[in-house]
């Protein structure tokens, strides 16, 4: 998170105007940014309750940062129910939990593909127990026309092509850069014809890119993947090119 000084805003949440969000891996260039500046929710210093950090992008657009303000509250308030749950059930077994440990961390990276739309990529940390933290790759696609929350289907016009074309250009790249050319099993389950497996999908100016969660095509060690895919080779699948100005 980045280390910026915190203002309330109208709404009683905090308001940040600084730069937000996580690259994957340093690795991907940096987007176009565009929108009013930025929000933090902020749940801390409760008794017997973890903190939640969640910095998310205010667009200027009513109906898309109405829709991502509760997205982000309902993503904190269901930590909040499991780490409940979870804490109670270890009152209950006579256990010390200790939940100044555990947390949740969100920070979010805005990909522009064109002045139609916007994608919303989330990487939220969890910790609550364990080894090692959990992390979650969540993104969310907008029409900045409609203010629609863009699904799979509104941006391709056939979805079994894109599924082919995602899954076949995904698993060359990633077999090249985790397994030496070979078409590791990991691989293989990871990139199947699953809408599931391509959930996280974000638009870039070129095309789309796919976010691959630890332990999906590669071990917790090689960290979370990103595959980008040029528009033209999804051309097939009918991609909305609207949502692209072309």
């Amino acid at each position: 998170m980045d280390n910026l000084s915190p203002r309330k805003d109208a709404t009683g949440e905090t308001a940040r105007l600084g730069r937000v969000g996580i690259t994957a891996e340093g690795r991907l260039e940096q987007e176009k940014r565009a929108g009013q500046g930025e929000r933090l929710l902020q749940r801390q210093g409760r008794q017997n309750m973890p903190d939640i950090h969640i910095a998310y992008p205010v667009l200027g657009y009513a109906a898309v940062d109405e829709d991502v303000r509760n997205w982000v509250n309902a993503i904190a308030d269901t930590f909040d129910v499991e780490m409940a749950s979870l804490l109670h059930e270890a009152d209950m077994m006579g256990e010390a939990a200790d939940e100044g440990r555990y947390a949740l961390h969100g920070s979010c990276t805005v990909l522009r593909p064109s002045r139609e739309a916007a994608s919303l990529v989330f990487e939220i940390w969890t910790y609550t127990g364990g080894a090692h933290g959990n992390l979650d790759i969540i993104t969310l696609n907008y029409s900045l026309i409609t203010g629609q929350r863009l699904d799979f289907v509104d941006i391709f016009g056939d979805v079994d092509k894109a599924l082919s074309l995602l899954s076949s250009n995904s698993r060359e790249v990633l077999s090249r850069r985790l397994a030496g050319g070979r078409m590791d099993q990991w691989i293989v389950d990871g990139t199947a014809q699953d809408v599931n497996n391509f959930a996280s999908l974000g638009l870039t100016s070129q095309g789309v890119r796919v976010y691959f969660q630890p332990y999906q095509v590669a071990p917790w060690a090689a960290g979370a993947q990103a595959v980008d895919i040029p528009l033209e080779a999804l051309m097939r699948a009918k991609p909305f090119l609207t949502l692209w100005d072309k």
